[in-house]
């Protein structure tokens, strides 16, 4: 009687495993694994988000950022077409809520010139929001 051999060997379970770690690895350092040491592990200019899984959360707060200075500078033009052309001397005249008014990702204010109406974002990498 032949008796045939059923299953995983401890050997190709084990290669399994590896090339699930090594998977792992590359997904979790593979912004900056193979680049010349000392260089910038991170493409955002203020350094968060090393790993892959952070540089998406921290593009998905610079969404965020934008998506909050649009709805402030919509907020604005709407409370100056009701006084007469004037803009408000502060951002809290608008009446949005309060996490509209300053950067998701470093927490900063965000920067209003009544003068204007022009709002920008002070974090380092969104001056062109």
């Amino acid at each position: 009687m032949r008796h045939s051999q059923r299953g995983n060997t401890l050997a190709a379970t084990l290669v399994v495993v590896l090339l699930m770690m090594m998977l792992a690895v590359a997904l979790m350092f593979g912004s900056g694994m193979f680049a010349k040491p000392g260089a910038q592990k991170s493409g955002r200019p203020d350094g968060l988000g090393k790993t892959v899984p952070g540089m998406v959360k921290y593009a998905a707060k610079d969404d965020v950022c934008r998506s909050n200075l649009s709805q402030v500078r919509s907020a604005l033009q709407i409370v100056a077409m009701a006084n007469e052309d004037q803009f408000p001397t502060n951002l809290k005249e608008t009446k949005l809520p309060a996490e509209f008014y300053f950067c998701p990702v470093g927490k900063e204010t965000y920067t209003y010139d009544p003068a204007t109406g022009q709002v920008n974002c002070p974090h380092l990498g969104h001056e062109k929001y």
